[in-house]
């Protein structure tokens, strides 16, 4: 690679910046943890506290059965208090209060230190009682409290409130019961671990101690590793920016990227499993390779005129354009009763509660906003900035940078654009209006619609761009602003001496239609899903979500057209009486008539049909049902149901469902085949692997894990005893549920790569790529359009399911592939709205 020395050496200073940058930021967030009395929190914090559970543990058992073994003599006190606990719990709290101070150092009283100790497990203790005594109360409250990102002060304080409340009786451990169990638990941590010691003050670290005062501290080992780990994780997290020159291509396993070892040297797979990257090793990668190079060198630079906008809603602390507001949310006003009526300050406080949690996440929001601005004002003036990107682990392309980059929000895509600018040519002003009414969500009707769309509101588009902050009607767009991108380009065509010759930058971006099931309708070569989802030729874009929605109303009137068909009660059978029940026929023929009126719309079924390729289930499918149902009633919608909504949601889901698998049943069967190999192969405690059409070898490897969970009510809710450490055992369930969206991930994967390999054989040098949406120079989208279908029809000409089942069925018995239908993938050639 031959670049300027100059240029060299500024994109050796950036790597050299992107290191120190990422150590920094590390390095204060432990400290800041730390200073905070949080340093179990920390990464060697956390290490710590998982690995010293079990040896305490352990003695704690050994010091209860001791105390409780029938010897002579009181019993003690501190075994007294946790018998009944849980010793992991115990142990758990104890180890996080203890090393929360102690990694402050340099050294902490013993008796401070054992009264933390002590009243965090008493804590514990008194919450376990509530749970205990009032199960479903406790349940609602420790939810809602979760939900909102409660801190454990205020979750301490809220559960005290609830049981003194609802008298839920709480005996008060005595301040010398206590004592004596948080010293008994500092004296398991350092007998049982070896981390620490009790010494006198004269021998402690702290020169001001009282000699009569004993005092806990970390070994000197404890404390180098602990330093030694906070270095290690300095040089493992660099804060990866945009290059400044084109990056390192990708020819092995590792180093393609940034041109330095300044930072951690990438790798070409994210934590490849060490039997992937032998298999890797033996592959013919020519292609992977080809496609993701001609990605990673796609020259970009940051968007003026947008960023300009954004800039200036953010001085003004709008939230414009959905930018994140400037400013907080006012607190709820207090009611004029508020010292004298308990329930309007109870629920004065929940609403302000509310209202301090959303601040909270608006700051964290505002954070990233301004570091996105940042980024762009930084690389605002570079000609050409690039992103080098990398893979999973099934082969899907990824940008190493994060906060800026080409797969980022509407905004972040908004804020780039192409470097090299290029004439549209004869119908690059086509796409160019295209790509204005998809962003803008005109979308779902024939081109010429869109295009006329676009020369319709013509003025409009101007308006905006003249005056994007006096004219906001570019904010009504589904992607306001990519809109907002295009309309700038559009005024920039409009001024144009030479159409022709004006020189466009922005992507054009062309985005499958519901792409997971494209490819399962053409593995199957299903003519009904594959016609839902756009591979036939068809007058208009073909939505399958609302093709769902109108076989979900098609069912509902029919069985409302049944009222009074069926008066007499269903006989019921002695075995059905054990049987959950259902809803009642009285049930179904009301709940129908409501969702009749309520009315069935592509937003319900959207979410449950476009999770079904990637796993989704029954389950998922009620989650996201009721969500959308809800979201309609809480704008105004009315509903007749009343308290059997809930119930009434659960019947709908499944008609739902049902339609779903109506509509595209080859593609439920796909999925259905590939989790019974799955089981079958993971009966044998083996993995599973997998060639995809570009080469790359995929593999799938979920394994049992040693570690298990600890549940606790306020000290952490829940984590693992150990570090995950894998078993040698696979875990079957996994392996069955992840493997159809991982088989279909791979497969999206390699119909990019190919893609893009295709089209930069023949000279195109940009490509804005985001698994299942491709983009380029608006004068190449009709040859990205074409080569796009070409690959998809090759891929499955030579089926993957088919190469999949060979590559198993030598060495295990697999079930018989579903059967195919008459599908003809050629005709995709002819579908305009198969990507568009």
């Amino acid at each position: 690679m031959s670049l300027h020395p100059q240029l060299f050496q500024r994109q050796a200073e950036l790597e050299i910046e992107m290191a120190g940058l990422g150590a920094a930021r590390f390095r204060s967030r432990a400290e800041k943890d730390i200073q905070k009395d949080r340093g179990s929190g920390t990464q060697p914090g956390k290490y710590l506290v998982s690995t010293v559970i079990n040896p305490m543990a352990e003695g704690l058992r050994t010091f209860i059965d001791e105390v409780y073994g029938g010897r002579p003599g009181r019993r003690n006190v501190a075994a007294r208090l946790v018998k009944d606990m849980d010793p992991e719990v115990v142990c758990y709290l104890s180890a996080r209060a203890i090393l929360n101070r102690l990694i402050k150092g340099p050294s902490v009283p013993l008796l401070t230190l054992a009264r933390e100790v002590a009243r965090s497990v008493e804590t514990e203790a008194r919450f376990e009682v509530f749970a205990t005594a009032k199960p479903g109360l406790y349940a609602k409250i420790d939810n809602k409290l979760t939900k909102d990102g409660s801190t454990e002060h205020h979750k301490m304080v809220v559960l005290t409130y609830a049981m003194g409340k609802f008298d839920i009786p709480w005996e008060i451990w005595r301040q010398t019961d206590k004592l004596h169990l948080g010293m008994k638990m500092v004296e398991l941590f350092c007998e049982m671990t070896g981390l620490a010691t009790m010494v006198q003050g004269h021998e402690s670290s702290d020169r001001d101690a009282r000699h009569d005062q004993y005092r806990v501290e970390l070994t000197a080992q404890t404390h180098d590793w602990i330093e030694q780990s906070l270095d290690r994780g300095e040089s493992r997290w660099p804060q990866y920016m945009p290059m400044i020159v084109p990056p390192k291509d990708w020819d092995s396993l590792n180093g393609g990227g940034y041109l330095t070892n300044a930072a951690r040297p990438l790798e070409l797979v994210r934590k490849c499993h060490p039997e992937q990257r032998k298999r890797l090793l033996k592959a013919h990668l020519g292609t992977v390779y080809a496609g993701l190079n001609a990605i990673q060198r796609t020259a970009w630079q940051v968007n003026p005129q947008v960023l300009d906008v954004m800039q200036q809603i953010v001085a003004a602390r709008s939230d414009i354009g959905d930018m994140v507001s400037g400013r907080d949310i006012d607190l709820p006003e207090k009611p004029d009763d508020i010292e004298t009526n308990e329930d309007a300050l109870r629920e004065w406080k929940w609403k302000a509660r509310d209202v301090h949690s959303a601040n909270i996440q608006l700051r964290r929001d505002r954070l990233q906003q301004q570091q996105l601005l940042d980024l762009a004002q930084r690389f605002r003036t570079e000609p050409a900035i690039y992103f080098p990107h990398n893979l999973d682990f099934r082969g899907r392309v990824y940008p190493v940078p994060q906060t800026l980059h080409p797969q980022g929000s509407d905004p972040v895509k908004a804020l780039l654009r192409f470097s090299e600018g290029k004439p549209l040519g004869e119908d690059g002003a086509r796409w160019l209006a295209i790509h204005g009414a998809n962003t803008f969500g005109v979308d779902k009707v024939p081109f010429d619609v869109r295009v006329a769309w676009v020369k319709e509101h013509g003025a409009d588009i101007l308006d905006c761009a003249e005056d994007p902050l006096g004219d906001l009607w570019w904010t009504e767009a589904d992607k306001p602003w990519c809109f907002l991108a295009f309309c700038f380009e559009w005024h920039g065509l409009m001024s144009a001496h030479r159409p022709s010759e004006f020189l466009s930058h922005i992507p054009i971006a062309l985005d499958g239609s519901c792409n997971g099931l494209q490819h399962f309708s053409a593995m199957l070569r299903d003519p009904v899903g594959g016609a839902a989802v756009n591979l036939i030729p068809a007058d208009k874009p073909q939505d399958i979500y609302q093709v769902v929605a109108d076989r979900v109303m098609a069912e509902l009137r029919r069985i409302v057209s049944t009222f009074g068909e069926h008066t007499e009660p269903e006989p019921v059978e002695e075995d059905d009486k054990k049987k959950k029940k259902g809803p009642t026929r009285a049930q179904i023929e009301r709940w129908s008539y409501e969702w009749l009126h309520f009315g069935i719309d592509r937003k319900i079924t959207k979410r449950p049909v476009m999770v079904l390729p990637y796993g989704g289930t029954p389950r998922s499918c009620v989650k996201y049902v009721e969500a959308e149902v809800l979201s309609r009633i809480d704008k105004g919608q009315g509903h007749n149901l009343g308290d059997e909504l809930k119930p009434a949601i659960g019947y709908l889901a499944g008609l739902v469902w049902t339609s779903i698998g109506d509509v595209v049943i080859a593609a439920k069967d796909a999925m259905g085949w590939l989790q019974q190999t799955a089981r079958v192969i993971g009966k044998e405690n083996h993995p599973i692997h997998w060639t995809t059409p570009s080469g790359f070898v995929a593999y799938q490897s979920y394994m049992d894990f040693k570690s298990r969970r600890i549940d606790t009510r306020i000290g952490g809710s829940i984590i693992q005893m150990r570090l995950p450490e894998e078993t040698d055992q696979i875990n079957r369930n996994k392996q069955a549920t992840s493997i159809s969206p991982n088989f279909v991930h791979s497969l999206d994967a390699s119909s990019m790569i190919l893609t893009v390999d295709q089209l930069a054989a023949e000279g195109i040098t940009s490509f804005a790529m985001i698994h299942d949406s491709y983009g380029t120079h608006a004068c190449h989208t009709t040859a990205l359009a074409a080569r796009l279908r070409e690959v998809f029809i090759r891929m499955y000409e030579t089926n993957p399911l088919d190469q999949f089942s060979f590559e198993h069925s030598l060495e295990y018995e697999l079930p018989e592939l579903p059967p195919k239908g008459t599908l003809n993938l050629w005709a995709i050639q002819n579908s305009d709205f198969f990507f568009a």
